[in-house]
């Protein structure tokens, strides 16, 4: 039996995607029975005719996973473990809800994974938890402790040393730190912040860089790594690089918009996420730039994406057909 932690978000439903097509039975925590319901499109989005039949591997319970007896519950009579769920926020009101969100579940998931000596768990950490330092970062670059680190960043580097805790303590276990994960997924995810933005029309692009990754091979990679049994180990999962003026312009090719012309320096940049972040702090919204999305939107870094590829011959899905797939599977979930 796996348990999936998150199931309803974004990676955590193409986990599941990826396992029952193998037929394999989940037990799947969730909190938003809506959520769920959105799930359920998804696999009649992938598995066409054969969706019900593959939507009847999985268990799902509702749980809180800062509970402790809620966890133990979904440990317990699991043989895998594929821990998802996480906060990703980067506004700086929300680091002390990130760190019990991201740190102290993991902790929990980890205790009781250990206790019902679980075979095997599969973490997802972030490449906000590695350091940034040099021009190619890889699962061996120093965190440089002083640096300019996002607050969820910090929690999900604390939430990995949970993790290598647990495998001190006899704990089988590895751990992927993906890049911005896009696919479709249930109202709420993260990750469809760039697909609004990209419909609404954007001018202005900023000088930075980045990576991002199709969910179902951050899903893939998971599965295979856990089924492999490689342990005491830590993946980068990083797709297509490419600057932020690329990667907005071919968003708005698909949608039919205009692609950004514009470019917006980095104090401009500064001045408007300083105003928005203090305007959700009183709203007491979290979405659009942040002080901290507002700095990376300027850093260009380079990943070192060798060892995935040496461990499991991966390969990448293309930034075209990584779009295709989130608009096509977003318009196909939402619809009535």
């Amino acid at each position: 039996m796996n348990l999936v932690t998150g199931a309803t978000g974004l990676l955590g439903s193409h986990v599941l995607v990826v396992l029952v097509k193998n037929g394999q039975h989940c037990r799947a925590s969730f909190r938003d029975a809506a959520k769920v319901q959105a799930v359920k499109r998804l696999f009649h989005y992938y598995f066409k005719e054969e969706a019900e039949e593959k939507w009847a591997l999985i268990q799902w319970v509702q749980a809180d996973l800062t509970d402790l007896v809620d966890i133990n519950q979904l440990v317990h009579g699991t043989d895998f473990v594929y821990h998802c769920a996480a906060l990703v926020s980067f506004f700086k009101a929300d680091f002390e809800l990130c760190l019990q969100q991201n740190r102290y579940v993991t902790a929990s998931l980890v205790d009781f994974s250990l206790k019902h000596k679980v075979k095997h768990f599969c973490h997802v950490s972030s490449t906000a938890a590695i350091g940034g330092a040099g021009k190619l970062v890889n699962e061996q670059t120093k965190w440089q402790v002083g640096g300019k680190h996002s607050g969820y960043g910090i929690s999900k580097l604390l939430a990995e040393r949970e993790v290598w805790r647990g495998i001190e303590e006899g704990l089988n276990a590895v751990i992927v730190n993906p890049c911005v994960i896009l696919g479709p997924a249930a109202q709420g995810s993260p990750s469809l912040q760039i697909l609004e933005t990209a419909k609404n029309g954007l001018l202005f692009y900023t000088s930075g860089s980045n990576a991002v990754v199709d969910a179902r091979d951050v899903a893939l990679a998971m599965v295979r790594l856990v089924e492999k049994r490689v342990h005491n180990e830590r993946f980068l999962i990083v797709g297509p690089q490419q600057s932020f003026k690329a990667l907005f312009t071919q968003f708005a090719l698909q949608i039919g918009n205009k692609p950004p012309k514009i470019a917006v320096s980095k104090r401009l940049t500064y001045l408007f996420a300083i105003m928005h972040e203090l305007w959700c702090h009183v709203s007491g919204k979290r979405s659009g730039l942040s002080i901290e999305t507002a700095r990376s939107s300027h850093q260009n870094v380079q990943y070192d994406i060798n060892k995935i590829k040496t461990e499991l011959s991966f390969e990448y899905t293309p930034l075209d057909q990584i779009i295709s797939n989130m608009i096509e599977g977003q318009a196909f979930i939402t619809k009535e």
